[in-house]
């Protein structure tokens, strides 16, 4: 009843009331003639209705109208119209409530003469349809009220022609999961209902009527009234078209709407790529990102480079939507690059991820962690290992199989190597299993992402009854959301725990040496966003509470670095041949004023060197040490007034 409670609404207090009728007027409807007794009277007292058709001799009885004595009488009326006018719904006994009252009350009992709702005038017994008429014929209607007076009416039946604002398309969108349209037209003669009707595009077939989520409201400004549907019938990847055709409150349909088209799947439903990230590795940069989980009306996976963050991006590959990683090895040593994700579709292409900067840094090779010692400890195994390369290592990953000669794989996240700790350890909570030997191996980790060769194998017999019950949070990973809030994600252990309730996040700053014992924060989720508003480096490590009460060990640490924000880099570089010793390099001024600009050069493969630091209000060098038959590099760096240096600008070169 919803529906009603609006007209009422769109009726009663937005709109002026129509003019009291005669006495009985008749309308042709799709499911037949309605007659409006148009008197308080006979809808109290009751009457009856006689018909008489073409060629008939005789009037006959065709309804009689009982005396309106409860709104329980009111309220099956209402009912018995349901398939008539499907979308009104069942009166609810506040609306019928309140309705009743209204009627009782003399002075407010006449406003149900100019009320056009054909639900409610049929209800209180001011009207009924004749659902027997056929289309096309005459009738003669006789109404008797109980006093004996007659009124008498003649009528061809017929559809009206029914005319309303004009209805235009307002929003086409393929929607998340299903297509949202919206349409709106005039107030002043817009359609108090609608149908919409949907056909395959191309397909040759009719348009036929969509039945699903639909609303009406009107606008802020309160001179349109706006049309919704919500087509939750519609199939993924098929091209649509739809129309919407106005309707008067007895079904007559009326104006139609411009026709417009969608592909389900389409724009929105292509989803970006998400958690884009770059390694340096040996032999260029690692782009990988996460499986993507909704392949349906994708084809392909665009992959842009630049050299700029700004402009300039070109198509660098074109890879399978089943791959989670690209390597690029057409990239200089100590050059900055930038790369975005594209998804494309059957018909169109996803948004495209944020932009992420990769640098490739060379191959650097290292050596295998030493002095592997594996043990028993608190009834899970135990690692211990040393590594004294304070230059090039970055930290460790731990490799695990219980088949001597099966395969190792990766059970710890990374973890970071610091110059001032002599040795490591590490403890396998993920080990719930006794009674079996395990082998461990573990592997260094360079500061390019390239792995030293595995460590001397160790093998392990684990003691039957040595059982870890709850197995610690795994996978961990951030993301920052915007320059303070970072999301902290992790392997989501409902998958493989009963009883989970939630998880305890732990975090201590790059001086602490332990985490401590206090909770950081309770999350219920397998995730947690937290406001790092100073910079510095920061340990996060997750902890898995179960029957409120049961614990797991902390979750390998995860460290996350917020640096300082930087300047932007100097923009639009360009490079002059002054004479045949000299080159000139001039950038545009920066938008906030600068304490000083870096000028940065390498010859040939050399590594770049800074050559010259000039004062903010200079725009242009001129370097005059260049010598023939050799190429140049450039780039320039701006420095704010906090001596904090911006990433480097774009690169530009000379050579003869």
């Amino acid at each position: 009843m919803k529906r009603i409670v609006w007209l009422l609404w769109l009726l009663l207090l937005s709109i002026p009331l129509y003019p009291q009728q005669a006495k009985v007027t008749m309308i042709g409807t799709p499911k037949g003639i309605y007659i409006d007794v148009n008197d308080l009277e006979m809808a109290k007292k009751g009457y009856v209705v006689l018909r008489k058709g073409s060629g008939e001799d005789e009037f006959a009885l065709i309804r009689h109208i009982v005396a309106l004595q409860s709104i329980a009488t009111v309220q099956q009326r209402i009912k018995e119209l349901l398939f008539i006018f499907p979308e009104s719904g069942s009166l609810s006994d506040s609306l019928a409530q309140s309705l009743w009252q209204a009627w009782e009350d003399p002075l407010k009992q006449q406003q149900y003469l100019s009320l056009q709702i054909p639900q409610i005038r049929i209800g209180f017994g001011l009207g009924l349809i004749d659902t027997t008429a056929v289309l096309g014929k005459d009738y003669s209607y006789k109404i008797v009220a109980v006093d004996g007076s007659e009124y008498n009416a003649n009528m061809t039946y017929r559809l009206p022609k029914v005319d309303f604002s004009a209805i235009k398309s307002i929003e086409v969108d393929p929607g998340e999961a299903f297509p949202i349209l919206r349409f709106r037209s005039a107030i002043g003669q817009a359609a108090p209902l609608f149908d919409v009707f949907r056909r395959v595009r191309g397909s040759g077939s009719e348009f036929r009527p969509v039945y699903s989520t639909r609303g009406i409201s009107g606008n802020s400004q309160n001179d349109s009234i706006i049309y919704y549907l919500q087509d939750t019938t519609a199939l993924q990847s098929v091209r649509y078209e739809y129309c919407l055709i106005g309707k008067d409150l007895f079904g007559n349909l009326g104006t139609s709407s411009d026709t417009v088209s969608l592909q389900v799947g389409g724009f929105r439903n292509i989803n970006r790529g998400f958690n884009v990230r770059t390694a340096a590795i040996d032999g260029g940069i690692k782009i990988y990102w996460e499986p993507l989980e909704q392949r349906y009306a994708l084809q392909n996976i665009l992959l842009y480079r630049s050299d700029n963050y700004d402009t300039n991006y070109q198509l660098l590959a074109t890879v399978p939507v089943t791959d989670t990683s690209y390597i690029d090895q057409s990239v200089r040593a100590g050059k900055s690059y930038y790369y975005q994700l594209v998804m494309q579709g059957e018909s169109g292409v996803s948004f495209p991820t944020a932009r992420v900067s990769g640098i490739a840094t060379g191959i650097v090779n290292i050596l295998p962690p030493t002095r592997v010692h594996a043990y028993m400890k608190e009834n899970l195994p135990a690692l211990d290992w040393q590594h004294m390369d304070s230059i090039n290592v970055a930290g460790f990953y731990i490799y695990r199989s219980f088949d001597a000669n099966g395969k190792l794989s990766q059970i710890s996240n990374f973890i970071p190597y610091h110059a001032e700790q002599q040795s490591y350890h590490y403890q396998d909570s993920s080990a719930t299993i006794g009674d079996v030997i395990s082998y461990y191996a573990i592997a260094a980790v360079s500061h390019t992402q390239s792995l030293s060769p595995l460590s001397e194998v160790v093998k392990l017999s684990i003691p039957k009854g040595a059982k870890m019950e709850i197995a610690a949070p795994r996978q961990l990973r951030y993301l920052w959301l915007d320059r303070e809030r970072i999301s902290i994600t992790w392997y989501d252990m409902e998958k493989i725990l009963n009883g989970v309730n939630y998880y305890q996040v732990y975090r201590k700053s790059k001086d602490e040496i332990s985490f401590p014992t206090s909770v950081f924060a309770k999350v219920e989720t397998n995730e947690f966003v937290d406001t790092l508003s100073q910079a510095g480096s920061y340990d996060y490590a997750i902890q898995v509470v179960i029957d409120s009460a049961r614990t797991s060990a902390l979750s390998s640490a995860i460290q996350v670095e917020k640096v300082v924000d930087k300047p932007l880099a100097p923009l639009k570089i360009r490079l002059y041949m002054a004479d045949d010793s000299k080159l000139l390099i001039q950038w545009d001024r920066s938008a906030t004023a600068m304490k000083a600009y870096n000028i940065y050069r390498s010859a040939g493969k050399a590594d770049p060197e800074l050559v010259k630091t000039i004062p903010g209000s200079q725009f242009e060098y001129l370097d005059a040490e260049i010598k023939k038959d050799n190429m140049y590099y450039y780039f320039v760096t701006s420095v704010d007034s906090n001596s904090i240096e911006s990433e480097r600008s774009q690169l530009v070169f000379y050579g003869e």
